[in-house]
């Protein structure tokens, strides 16, 4: 939720070859002695070093920056270098009177990401943006001054300038050079790019990469002539490569590095490909299978099969998925179709094609991430797809065990089928366990959704409709485990200026009670942008009129019989002078209404000890980056209650739901992680951020397989504020909203297994040991940073808990 004040503008970094000009001579810092790096700060400098190497862009030597592992006690996701004005890393904080600030960057591993820049001046006024880190590969960075300058930073006063690399499991080198004021833009950048290019040539192990693609593609067996076909193919694209090894020109390096990045991609891919023609030989294309918690990507990049027959294991009551994936064998696929053929009663089955969206992974990932056509939308609407020759094709299977189904091993077919090819089926053995899961989540959620936003996209107008179709959409939610809840009470797009906040009206609240259960409800959302910070004197009549609408609200849900399901939110992410008014604005609260839970975001990480707000804040919801397990400990022991939530700044390596990130990390974050951590609840900004604005060329997620829909949602952030899509027929789940249900139904089965622990005193010791070790969810969560992303280990711990629950009945 914390809304970053720098906008991503990414036609403010120009990336590239530019041709026009001559080469400037305003390099300003190029490292070429050690006395240059004086005043250079890194972010964790017992991990992460600058030093001068002899890998330069310009002059004979450059910087070189090594950050430390994400494994690193005390480091952060990112790892960064600032030059300071005033010391020798950065002699000229004077930028005004040029055009562009530019430098290099360059790596020579085999990673691709995201990066961060921060110019900043010396009234503390700041501008980012983010600089893409290609694998073995140059990035020209070329800042343009005016926009600098015109975001309010004085480009004549700069303090300093910083930039940042996300951690990896393993340490990451980048490098740095040539820093230069132009005049004149666009410029000449050929010298710096052919010095990258010789770097880039010697420090890149391109002869063992391309050995080590050789030795695979010899490996690659098949009796599959047209497979056969594309290996030979690759085999001699990697022998010519091995050949052109030698002294380039950027022009020649660029192309042959993205060869030989391609052909990384290529071998393991037709290695899926091989294997799965190996698994039935007299098939018309293969069928494989994949776990929920991974992502089959449709190009570019290969997956673990988990075989042709997949198993499952689910308990009663409980909801679980596997992927098939329809892998062509080197000939396109036209008209596949899924059906489920055959499910025995006791379990239900669907399954539908799995679309992608082309993502743009953003700084805030602070992982590598692939860019491209990422898998996510469930495309239940979509009956038959065709799949390129050189795509691979997931299909998403859920199965439903009856709350009354009989233990046992069932086995449901999927029979897939495509024009003029033999139809093939799939079994899925799916194991139900003799334990019944409580289907209403233990786990509090507390999630926006829009009806505003759903009505402004399907140009929905007529009151009755919209009424349907919100109610349309809390059914949705609900069957995900998600409440039907909104934050930010109005009938209007939150995010639009001027919002009107009313409390929740009562009709709604019965309606959720009579159809769904009731377990709480925001009354009301005291939106703190209707005080002003600088003027306190002001606040109380905004205060007086918060009360007056909430007395008008009570009396209704009093009236109807639900007051003590009520709370209220407020003070979203507040800070500063607005700390006091929250104070003012609760105590007024609780005097008003003593009984009525006060839920909060505001940035205050002691939880009320240092504010003075214990007594007036009864849930307490910090960022999870910033949720502190002793203080939540502190919290709860005083009988108040301390949720967390995920927003854009939860970055790797702490979980999110980002599209592009490992599904598996949804679950963890909704089931092992939350449990282990003892938050009552979650808490999150949007369900389904889906701005008209930002999706303009496709408002609904309605056209083909490979969707135009725009993935990036909160600043460009895919997935960020949207947990689902706008589909042609209503909400279309996803692969990360599957995943957030099955963590759900995770938690339930650790409260489950704890309810036992507390109730039953004659569990043997050993048992009892046991089970209180997998409670610890050791297994897979250390804490909210460290976590198993195998699916395997998981499924392991997750099966030790159901087999533990079966053995105490």
């Amino acid at each position: 939720m914390r809304k970053l004040g720098l906008l991503l503008a990414a036609s403010n970094l120009v990336i590239g070859l530019l041709s026009a000009g001559s080469p400037p001579d305003g390099v300003f810092q190029d490292f070429e002695s050690d006395a240059d790096l004086q005043g250079a700060t890194v972010t964790l400098p017992q991990a992460d070093r600058i030093e001068r190497t002899a890998d330069p862009t310009h002059g004979s030597s450059g910087l070189r920056f090594t950050i430390g592992p994400a494994s690193t006690p005390g480091a952060s996701a990112s790892s960064g270098i600032n030059l300071y004005a005033g010391t020798p890393s950065l002699p000229v904080s004077d930028w005004s009177g040029h055009a562009v600030l530019g430098f290099d960057f360059f790596t020579e591993q085999d990673y691709t990401t995201v990066g961060r820049i921060t110019v900043r001046d010396r009234s503390n006024k700041a501008w980012g943006v983010d600089y893409p880190i290609r694998a073995r590969d140059w990035t020209p960075i070329d800042l343009q001054l005016k926009t600098i300058a015109a975001a309010g930073v004085d480009i004549s006063r700069i303090a300093y300038i910083g930039f940042s690399m996300p951690r990896s499991t393993t340490p990451v080198v980048g490098h740095y050079d040539a820093f230069r004021l132009v005049d004149s833009y666009p410029y000449d950048e050929t010298p710096y790019a052919n010095q990258a290019a010789t770097q880039l040539l010697r420090l890149a192990d391109f002869d063992g990469v391309l050995s080590k693609l050789g030795t695979q593609l010899k490996e690659l067996r098949t009796d599959n002539a047209k497979l056969r076909a594309q290996v030979d193919a690759a085999a001699k694209q990697c022998a010519e490569l091995r050949q052109q090894l030698g002294p380039m020109t950027y022009a020649q390096y660029k192309p042959f590095n993205a060869a030989v990045a391609a052909l990384q991609r290529t071998v393991p891919r037709l290695a899926d490909t091989i294997q799965a023609w190996a698994h039935d030989q007299k098939a018309d294309f293969g069928l494989e299978s994949a776990d929920s918690m991974t992502l089959v990507y449709p190009k570019d990049l290969p997956f673990t099969s988990t075989g042709t027959a997949p198993t499952v294991s689910l308990t009663r009551g409980e909801y679980e998925n596997v992927q098939a994936v329809v892998l062509p064998f080197a000939e396109p696929l036209t008209g596949v179709q899924a059906r489920v053929t055959a499910v025995p009663p006791g379990l239900q089955a669907t399954v539908a094609p799995v679309g992608s969206l082309n993502v743009t992974p953003t700084n805030v990932y602070h992982r590598p991430t692939y860019a491209g056509w990422t898998p996510d939308p469930i495309r239940d609407d979509l009956t038959a797809v065709d799949v390129p020759a050189d795509s691979f094709q997931p299909y998403w299977i859920r199965l439903k065990a009856a709350p009354t189904a009989k233990p046992g091993t069932y086995h449901v077919k999927v029979t897939f089928s495509a024009a003029g090819k033999q139809p093939r089926t799939m079994t899925v053995a799916a194991k139900v366990w003799p334990v019944t899961v409580p289907d209403s989540p233990k786990l509090n959620t507390s999630f926006q959704f829009t009806p505003a936003i759903v009505n402004d996209l399907y140009g929905i107008t007529d009151p009755a409709a919209q009424e349907a179709t919100k109610h349309q959409y809390w059914s949705f939610l609900h069957d995900y485990k998600i409440e039907p809840d909104q934050l930010y009470t109005c009938t209007c797009i939150p995010s639009n200026a001027n919002p009107v906040i009313v409390p929740t009206p009562v009709d709604d609240v019965l309606y959720i009670r009579d159809h769904y259960g009731l377990r709480d409800f925001n009354a009301f959302y005291l939106w703190a942008g209707l005080l002003n910070p600088s003027k306190p004197e002001t606040w109380q009549a905004q205060i007086d009129t918060w009360i007056a609408q909430l007395r008008t609200a009570m009396d209704s849900y009093r009236a109807a019989g639900v007051d003590k399901y009520a709370y209220v939110y407020g003070f979203d992410e507040a800070g500063g002078p607005l700390l006091e008014a929250a104070k003012r604005t609760f105590a007024a609260v609780k005097q008003a209404f003593p009984d009525l839970p006060i839920m909060t975001t505001l940035r205050d990480n002691s939880m009320g000890v240092d504010t003075g707000l214990t007594g007036l804040v009864d849930i307490w919801a910090p960022q999870q980056d910033l949720y502190n397990q002793a203080v939540a400990e502190r919290t709860r022991a005083r009988g108040d209650q301390a949720w967390w939530y995920p927003d854009i700044a939860t970055g790797s390596p702490l979980p999110n739901w980002f599209n592009g990130y490992p599904p598996i990390d949804t679950r963890t974050l909704a089931g092992p992680m939350s449990f282990k951590a003892g938050v009552e609840g979650m808490l999150y900004y949007a369900t389904n951020r889906w701005l008209r604005s930002d999706h303009a060329n496709q408002l609904l997620v309605n056209d083909g397989i490979l969707s135009a829909w725009k993935a990036g949602t909160f600043n460009g952030t895919a997935g960020d504020g949207s947990m689902f899509y706008p589909g042609p027929n209503g909400p279309m789940a996803s692969i990360r909203l599957e995943n957030f249900r099955d963590g759900m139904e995770d938690y339930n089965l650790l409260w489950l297994l704890r309810q036992r622990l507390q109730t039953d005193t004659h569990i043997p010791p050993p048992v009892r040991a046991h089970a209180t070790e997998l409670l610890s969810a050791n297994a897979v969560v250390t804490d909210q940073r460290t976590f198993t992303e195998d699916p395997v280990r998981y499924r392991a711990w997750r099966t030790d808990v159901i087999a533990t629950l079966v053995g105490l009945e």
